[in-house]
């Protein structure tokens, strides 16, 4: 399967920040749902808010659905303005006795802007996407892979994660990052919850973004250069499992992104192939995709910055690997779109 890129036109629109979001959505959720249209009361129940405000929608939606899907979007993502990224292109290079990494090597690429999960997907949240019957509908998933799907089963052989049991999670887990999914089962989800997986750059410019030097240089962590093991969860702390993911809040964005570092590793819409010197060519017996962050497994630091790059089989269904969603913010209909200032009244 190709991989999509999603780089589309500088969004330059700022929005408020994370305390400021939270009181509207509080606001918000005072309206009546019951008011809403039927679809869009389903939609909203299942967080599916990104149907609505998708300005590629077949159906028009009426003006009290969109102001309330936009409340809960900006509760629920953080928006991340465009940008650059340096992406390390490690290379495997010929030396007199034999091969090593360079390392030294990046490529700067552009950003458009975009929203994205505050959190990882969470057990509870894919637990919706089961519920809904994800598994058996083919709209979600390429032709080529429905016969795998099949298998995508949990450890009762009921359709889910690995690490559930008869259809559901463990109910101390339900705030945990889901794990035990593959990449095609991450970007089903997605598919269904109308977002998608952010590419490796868009991932690792919501990390940047706010520490990024007037040079250019990037920091190795949301919070700064030095790792901290009070602000992520990586190998060095007792438990060899996941956390909650309101858990280390200090690891967090400015713009209120959490556990882009730690926990689980992320599954991301870009696909993981070595670079190489000229003359030399790696075969990987799969096709990899890229994750990103590190995991509540990971040893060193060192491979759990912004910027460390690395890649696990596509139908791998590890208990170390997660993801979030992201939006294109050139992809979304305007806030109070039958007011033609207001996106004007929105730039900074």
């Amino acid at each position: 399967m190709s991989f999509l890129s999603f780089l589309n036109q500088s969004i330059s629109r700022w929005s408020a920040g994370p305390s400021e979001i939270e009181s509207d959505f509080q606001i918000a959720l005072r309206q009546n749902l019951s008011s809403l249209p039927p679809d869009c009361r389903r939609l909203m129940r299942e967080g599916r808010y990104g149907k609505i405000l998708s300005a590629g929608s077949r159906f028009p939606y009426d003006e009290p659905s969109i102001n309330f899907a936009w409340g809960q979007l900006n509760s629920e993502m953080a928006y991340v303005p465009g940008g650059p990224v340096n992406l390390s292109n490690d290379t495997i290079t010929q030396v007199t006795d034999g091969f090593e990494v360079d390392t030294t090597q990046q490529e700067q690429v552009h950003v458009s802007g975009l929203y994205l999960d505050r959190y990882c997907i969470t057990n509870s949240d894919y637990m919706r996407f089961v519920e809904s019957g994800g598994y058996d509908n083919p709209d979600l998933w390429p032709e080529h892979i429905l016969e795998q799907v099949l298998h995508f089963n949990d450890r009762t052989e009921q359709p889910g994660p690995t690490t559930w049991q008869n259809g559901k999670p463990l109910k101390e887990y339900a705030n945990h990052p889901v794990t035990g999914i593959c990449w095609f089962e991450a970007n089903a989800y997605a598919t269904w919850i109308g977002k998608r997986l952010p590419s490796s750059e868009q991932w690792q410019r919501a990390g940047i973004w706010t520490q990024t030097q007037v040079n250019g240089g990037e920091p190795s962590y949301p919070w700064g250069n030095g790792f901290d093991q009070s602000k992520a969860r990586l190998w060095n702390h007792d438990s060899l499992h996941t956390a909650d993911v309101q858990q280390f809040p200090e690891g967090s964005t400015s713009n209120g992104i959490h556990q882009l570092i730690g926990n689980v590793w992320e599954w991301v819409d870009s696909q993981f192939y070595p670079s190489t010197q000229p003359g030399i060519t790696a075969n990987l017996h799969t096709v990899h995709a890229e994750i990103r962050g590190g995991a509540f497994d990971t040893y060193f630091p060192s491979q759990a910055t912004c910027q460390f790059r690395t890649g696990q089989p596509i139908l791998r269904r590890a208990k170390n690997i997660g993801f979030r969603c992201c939006i294109d913010a050139a992809d979304l209909i305007a806030e109070n779109d039958s007011n033609e200032s207001q996106e004007e009244g929105n730039l900074p």
